[in-house]
């Protein structure tokens, strides 16, 4: 989850702060680089494109990028948006896209999604969270994957829940002031929101299978 929510910021530092957005377009999972720590750095911006500026939704460009990782709609159009990165950051490794999202549709499988080194022992609810962010960064229509910045929100929650003791954004809890429980206040109503942004990536890729399974 730590290495999950600082690709994610790389990539919304890219889409939301830099003027102009930038498209990073080979996100995968060799060009994100660890230190001893585990913190995540994106590296290799050689296929990085400025994208759109004003009411322009896309920029058009020859398609590049890795194959199994690029957005359905740019191989298909050229259309390039910040989307696009959005629906690579979905993707674990090459070609599995096609062998998870069968998947996607049964609860019950989510388990197998998940790095057989940990011999099934990961939180359920943390882990349909987890799946249901992918599945819906994986949508084929680009309008309704989530933006970086709910993946970000909801990576950092799930972070907090299960990486505990492990680089966690969330403090222990300790005796505090006046002005420290008004910090705590505001603590508390990020966490739900991230909570809230969550459960709602979360329902949103259940909806959608559920309404994929109707006659």
């Amino acid at each position: 989850m730590k290495i999950a929510s600082n690709a994610a910021k790389g990539l919304e530092y890219l889409h939301h702060k830099a003027n102009p957005p930038v498209i990073y377009r080979d996100l995968k999972s060799s060009n994100i680089l660890l230190d001893k720590e585990y913190n995540a750095k994106l590296s290799d911006f050689g296929l990085a494109k400025l994208g759109p500026m004003g009411d322009n939704s896309h920029v058009s460009s020859r398609v590049m990028g890795t194959y199994g990782y690029c957005a359905p709609e740019y191989q298909r159009t050229g259309q390039l948006s910040v989307k696009s990165d959005v629906y690579s950051f979905g993707v674990h490794e090459q070609i599995l896209v096609a062998w998870a999202e069968p998947i996607f549709k049964e609860t019950s499988r989510y388990s197998e999604l998940a790095d057989p080194l940990f011999n099934g022992d990961i939180p359920k609810r943390n882990c349909n969270q987890a799946v249901a962010i992918a599945a819906m960064c994986l949508q084929q229509d680009p309008t309704v994957r989530p933006s970086i910045s709910d993946v970000v929100t909801a990576l950092t929650f799930l972070w907090a829940e299960s990486g505990k003791g492990f680089g966690s954004p969330v403090s222990p809890s300790l005796p505090v002031s006046s002005s420290d429980n008004e910090e705590s206040h505001e603590e508390n109503k990020i966490t739900e929101r991230e909570r809230a942004v969550a459960e709602a990536i979360e329902w949103g890729s259940n909806s959608r299978t559920q309404n994929e399974r109707l006659p």
